[in-house]
């Protein structure tokens, strides 16, 4: 399989990372939702990881008023429609009471797709890309970063431990 992965540093203008942050991170009005599992797969058991998500897009449908914060950030690079989008908040959880330190191993869609996974802010939690059973690339969240890889390839993340994480996960048609 080609990997395939790009990492890109300040991937739109501070300005524009700064109004991302203020949307889903400093005002009261973004609308997330709970999860009683961030990490669940409906052909495997909950890891008991809480959460925050919003759908931006959904079945190539746009899903939320705020689906432009998510279509700005893939707009500089593809042209492709937007299968899914989503923003995620994870926080830090005692890894002592759930075990595992790693969210599910996983592909976000079956179908061939490409991932843009954005960094919303600086955190730790690193996202891991797996090729078998090694880890091929390991990238930290840093605000503003745009990771883009190929769909088939098997990621997850990293709990976080020091403080929230935030990303913007869209798939994109290949």
């Amino acid at each position: 399989m080609t990997r395939n992965i790009k990492i890109i540093d300040n991937c739109i203008p501070i300005k524009q990372q700064d109004l991302i942050i203020n949307e889903l991170l400093k005002t009261k009005l973004f609308p997330w939702f709970y999860c009683d599992d961030i990490t669940y797969q409906s052909n495997k058991s909950s890891q008991h990881r809480p959460g925050l998500s919003h759908y931006f897009f959904r079945n190539k449908k746009q899903n939320s008023d705020y689906s432009k914060l998510a279509y700005s950030i893939i707009a500089p690079f593809t042209n492709k429609p937007i299968i899914q989008s989503r923003a995620f908040l994870q926080f830090p959880l005692n890894l002592k009471l759930i075990g595992l330190k790693v969210d599910a191993l996983h592909i976000d869609l079956a179908d061939p797709h490409m991932v843009y996974l954005y960094y919303v802010i600086d955190a730790d939690g690193d996202t891991l890309l797996f090729e078998k059973s090694e880890i091929i690339k390991r990238v930290s969240p840093k605000k503003g970063r745009l990771l883009i890889f190929n769909g088939k390839i098997w990621h997850t993340a990293q709990q976080p431990q020091k403080g929230i994480r935030c990303i913007i996960n869209s798939d994109v048609v290949k």
